[in-house]
């Protein structure tokens, strides 16, 4: 450890090396220093929560990001240990598996243009960024500066102007507002975790979060909100660590939440309120279920997917343009394949995760935020406002990645100790002799004894 702060290799050059875990990089000095961990994080926050700001400041947003975010990428790949190759090569794949109806059946409409053409720049780019990231500190300054972004939008939403009493924050749409509030919420629960905060900081900005959530009224992103909580905390249990008191601590706090809730309904907003109270409107006598049943026939009859951004015409639900679930959407529109390979990899991706979260912390932050936008995508946003899963999928890899190459850093290891070690067919007949001779005595005194 210390040779490589003398010699000024990176976080991931030292990981990379026998013996030591992915994690490491979190207390090993760097070449790249944390304004580089801030800038790099920051690229991919920006480019997950930009449009929750005004329009001019968002637009300034994605172009400083795609302009850092390039050359940095490239410097990535030429570099000799790098976890960028494998995200750039993965993420490809699966926009490309998402392109392939698009490019057979070019969308005819305005909106399937447009939803399409955003596909395969600004929500592939997204998931591009990630390949910035180096290793684990760069995804911790990524929980950090999440929480930084959350805070800004849940004060926007507290104090900012409301539509029909949902908060909007800078005049986004609420819901996807209380998306970016949400996960920031998951992200602060896991630096706590982690024991980057103590509990009255990791508290207060906890209730700022919660209460900025709150305000917007948006159901489905508090829902995804307590199950990602669950995994979150699950995940840190499994941690190979002597203490675990703040794991139980959380599993505690947010089973007493959901009995004082359960108890108590009436403390919630109304939205909330009549979803805790009779969930059954909300399945079935809502718009989303509509929605849900006039896309199921067109999933059936159509196993090649009917385009992208044809939804509204088949649905004969043209007001809505998308059924508000990534779930149903898909199928729909790119065809069964493509759908499947979606629902393949999110559910590969958190199997991965729920696997080396024994030994990598930060897998248990992915595979919360992965669980977040899991169930936040089934209630709202067409494929490119449902962005933020695609991102975290891609940050799945990246930390897979790091896991197997310190598995096999730990296997190449343990291979050159029992390399190292001498024989007893590889002793030299002198050597040979005498520890013969040595085992014999031995052997003879015991018997004496």
């Amino acid at each position: 450890m210390t040779g490589a702060r003398g010699t000024g290799r990176s976080a991931v050059g030292v990981m990379s090396r026998p013996g030591l875990p992915f994690e490491a990089g979190l207390r090993v000095r760097s070449g790249s220093g944390v304004g580089s961990s801030v800038v790099r994080a920051a690229i991919v926050v920006v480019l997950l929560n930009f449009d929750q700001f005004p329009r001019l400041i968002a637009r300034g947003f994605v172009v400083t990001a795609v302009l850092l975010a390039v050359p940095l990428i490239l410097h990535e790949f030429l570099r000799p240990v790098s976890r960028a190759r494998v995200v750039v090569f993965w993420v490809l794949v699966l926009f490309g598996v998402l392109a392939l109806p698009g490019v057979a059946r070019a969308p005819e409409s305005e909106y399937g243009q447009q939803k399409f053409f955003l596909l395969v720049t600004l929500t592939m780019a997204a998931a591009l960024a990630v390949a910035v990231l180096r290793g684990p500190r760069d995804v911790e300054m990524f929980a950090v500066v999440f929480v930084v972004s959350g805070l800004v939008l849940a004060v926007a939403a507290l104090t900012g102007d409301s539509e029909g009493g949902r908060a909007s924050g800078f005049g986004s749409n609420p819901i996807w507002l209380a998306r970016a509030v949400g996960a920031a919420l998951v992200a602060l629960t896991w630096l706590y975790l982690r024991r980057r905060l103590s509990a009255w900081p990791a508290a207060l900005l906890a209730v700022i979060l919660l209460l900025g959530l709150i305000a917007t009224g948006s159901r489905g992103p508090l829902l995804a909100a307590v199950v990602a909580m669950f995994f979150l905390v699950l995940a840190g249990l499994r941690l190979k660590i002597r203490q675990v008191r703040r794991e139980w601590v959380g599993l505690t706090l947010m089973g007493a939440l959901v009995l004082v809730v359960a108890a108590l309904p009436s403390l919630l907003p109304p939205r909330v309120y009549a979803l805790v109270v009779d969930p059954s409107e909300e399945l079935f006598g809502s718009a989303r279920a509509a929605m849900r049943e006039a896309t199921m026939p067109i999933i059936a009859e159509n196993p090649g997917g009917i385009g992208y951004g044809n939804w509204g015409d088949y649905s004969g639900m043209a007001v809505y343009r998308y059924p508000h679930n990534l779930w149903l959407e898909l199928p729909a529109e790119a065809g069964w394949l493509v759908g499947g390979s979606l629902v393949l990899a999110v559910l590969a991706v958190a199997f991965g995760l729920w696997l080396v979260s024994r030994r990598e912390p930060a897998a248990g932050l992915v595979l919360g935020l992965l669980a977040f936008y899991a169930v936040a995508v089934s209630t709202s946003g067409d494929i490119n406002g449902d962005r933020p899963l695609f991102v975290v999928l891609a940050l799945g890899v990246l930390v897979l990645a790091g896991a197997r190459a310190r598995a096999a850093g730990g296997r190449l290891g343990e291979s050159r100790r029992r390399a190292r070690a001498p024989a007893w067919g590889t002793m030299s007949p002198v050597r040979q002799a005498s520890e013969g001779g040595r085992r014999e005595h031995t052997r003879r005194a015991r018997a004496l004894g």
